[in-house]
């Protein structure tokens, strides 16, 4: 992939992600609790990833049983990895950010399908694994930005009981975005392994009945 999964689709990771993490992710924590936001980021990002899938399988010169066979074990794997929410934590997560992580998945599959064409050569399923795990590494990277925010923000009897308030609105703000993101990357992990064996397997067996 280049650099994992190509410099523009890394790009808008890169941002996407950073988005994910930023202010409106606290407002969400805030009203939703960061285990409720964390599971509805990954249902929404599985959605999106299971639609730019199945795109790529309708573009593909595939006979139609065959696309119809692979959109329902795509359709399983996706049923299969849902995450504990609420329905109102959901809902704030599709509305805030669904364009975003639609233009996430397509990047990712867009790349695969590529290499699935023999254009850089490789299996499709590596590039898709390899794009999961840049979305998955943008996460672990904010959760460390967030354990630095922690430490720079830890209590300090010296300053003035303003600057302790505000150091402790810091960490405390910091604290549920780590934990937020720590949620984030454990789920796209396991996600990703369960996920890609299952498509892997169900392809499988689906190529054999060309």
């Amino acid at each position: 992939m280049g650099a994992a999964i190509g410099g523009l689709v890394a790009s808008v990771v890169g941002s996407a992600v950073s988005s994910v993490v930023g202010s409106m992710l606290s407002s969400m924590i805030s009203n939703f609790g960061g285990g409720n936001i964390a599971g509805a980021l990954a249902n929404a990002f599985m959605g999106a990833l299971g639609n730019a899938l199945n795109s790529v399988i309708d573009n593909s010169p595939l006979p139609q049983f065959l696309k119809d066979a692979a959109k329902d074990v795509i359709g399983n794997v996706i049923g299969g990895n849902q995450q504990a929410t609420t329905p109102e934590a959901q809902d704030a997560v599709d509305n805030e950010y669904g364009d975003m992580l639609d233009n996430i998945s397509q990047g990712i599959c867009k790349d695969a399908a590529e290499k699935a064409e023999g254009k850089e050569g490789g299996n499709w399923l590596v590039a898709l694994a390899r794009g999961l795990s840049e979305v998955q590494v943008k996460f672990l990277d904010a959760a460390m930005e967030n354990m630095d925010t922690m430490k720079n923000n830890s209590v300090d009897e010296t300053k003035s009981k303003k600057d302790q308030a505000e150091d402790r609105q810091e960490f405390i703000q910091a604290q549920s975005e780590y934990q937020a993101n720590m949620q984030m990357f454990n789920m796209m992990a396991n996600m990703t392994a369960t996920s890609l064996k299952s498509l892997g397997e169900g392809l499988t067996a689906i190529a054999r009945k060309q």
